[in-house]
């Protein structure tokens, strides 16, 4: 049994669980000594992380993961192009590792199969409720090749009723239209819970006449909405964005601070742009490659990942060790560049799939990353002094398999952390995950 379990992972591209004798039935019969584990015949108490849901091909950014009262919400989708055809699909994940069958959260959506899959993100907003933002390309028989934006109100069954279905409607009256300088250029959506409100972040882009010359343009455009994702005016604010930077870049993460929000732009070469309540707009270019993790009304704190080598690209190897790095908030018309700071030295660890960072109030952020290597046969957590970036290693991931890793996120709710993670090759793609306690600091020696 153990030669043809491996013979199913290498012929269906399932993960590769090594000397483990069998698959099974969650629950149900194994060979002597053995426990079923999430579907796996393994020596009991063996960490088989969980399988969420297997489809045949799944990009890194198509998978999103968000609290719930209970547990955790997992958000993918199904593409045009599938035998499925265009959905946003999930399943919740309780404490206790158990998964709830899949549901659909958005299932109907227009996408152009011969066109790129849409952009997506979720945003949970009390209860059972999430908010689902969506762009993508025109399609072909629109009039105008620009982007298509809008958000979904979704209100998912109560935990445990996972087989009633999803009620989903459009929040706004309409898809909006963005501006766009050529075909294809569309941005990632990114939703923000600001106070009492929600924020919508995309970037647009558009010609410009400047000293009399012709030229691309970026804005950073923000719709502002109820909870329930209605708009609370029909048109929303711009902001000036991406100085000197390519254009043609997605909202990448945001954070509320008590006197605005930080917006992050692209992530090849990404820059903050920093918008206080009060009104106003500064930008600060970040360093290659940076992955901002935290901010407050002061700063911005990012990771600095170890080099790529080789041709450079996002799946080539890495090496040297990583950095955690502070920059301060820009002044409002001052161009002087902040004062930016090396806090210290991390361990090694890529840039793609981008890290986990949990921060915590009162105890030490959580990092979880798989390190330098993209098929890492685990996945380290480690708990950082953000005063000095001294991390300490306090639980390791077995993943059980060879594949590479396409996306990783971690959730902390109901006590535990969720960490999740994106497998792929050449014939599927799973989504896994573990469920660990909250982590601890390491004993004192």
């Amino acid at each position: 049994m153990v030669a043809a379990l491996g013979m199913f992972g290498a012929g269906c591209g399932e993960p590769s669980f090594g000397e483990m004798p069998a698959l099974c039935a969650e629950g149900g019969a194994c060979p002597e000594g053995y426990d079923c584990i999430h579907g796996v015949c393994a020596l009991p108490g063996t960490p088989v992380p969980i399988t969420v849901g297997v489809v045949p091909y799944l990009r890194g950014p198509d998978v999103r993961m968000v609290p719930q009262a209970s547990g955790v919400l997992v958000v993918w989708e199904t593409y045009a192009y599938s035998d499925e055809g265009q959905r946003f699909v999930g399943a919740r994940v309780a404490p206790d590792g158990a998964v709830s069958p899949r549901m659909d959260i958005v299932g109907r959506y227009v996408a152009d199969a011969d066109s790129l899959e849409p952009y997506f993100d979720v945003l949970p907003v009390g209860g059972d409720r999430v908010l689902v933002a969506i762009s993508a390309p025109s399609l072909p028989d629109d009039p105008t090749v620009e982007p298509r934006l809008v958000t979904y109100r979704v209100d998912l069954p109560p935990q445990g009723r996972e087989d009633q279905p999803a009620a989903f409607e459009s929040a706004w009256p309409k898809e909006e239209r963005l501006a766009t300088v050529g075909y294809g250029a569309v941005s990632f959506p990114k939703l923000l819970h600001h106070g009492d409100r929600v924020e919508l972040g995309y970037v647009r882009s558009r010609t410009a006449t400047i000293d009399n010359n012709l030229e691309t343009v970026a804005e950073l455009t923000v719709f502002s909405m109820q909870e329930d994702g209605t708009l609370f005016a029909p048109e929303p604010t711009y902001h000036s964005a991406r100085a000197k930077l390519p254009v043609a870049v997605g909202v990448l993460g945001a954070f509320r601070v008590s006197t605005g929000a930080w917006w992050i732009l692209d992530n090849e070469r990404p820059s903050a742009l920093l918008l206080p309540d009060d009104g106003g707009a500064a930008e600060v270019k970040l360093g290659r490659l940076a992955i901002p993790v935290a901010a407050d009304d002061a700063s911005l704190t990012y990771i600095e990942p170890s080099a790529r080598q080789g041709d450079k690209q996002p799946t080539d190897p890495v090496s040297g060790p990583a950095g955690l790095r502070t920059v301060a908030a820009p002044v409002m018309g001052d161009p002087t560049p902040p004062v930016e700071t090396s806090i210290g030295a991390l361990p090694g660890l890529r840039d793609t799939p981008r890290p986990a960072w949990i921060g915590r109030d009162g105890a030490k952020p959580i990092l979880v990353t798989p390190g330098e290597a993209v098929d890492a046969p685990e996945i380290a957590v480690y708990l950082v002094d953000p005063a000095s970036a001294e991390a300490s290693r306090v639980a390791s991931i077995p993943r059980l398999s060879t594949r590479s890793i396409g996306a990783l996120h971690a959730v902390l709710t109901s006590g535990k952390l969720f960490v999740g993670w994106l497998e792929t090759d050449e014939t599927s793609a799973t989504i896994r995950m573990a469920v660990l306690p909250e982590p601890e600091p390491p004993a004192a020696p």
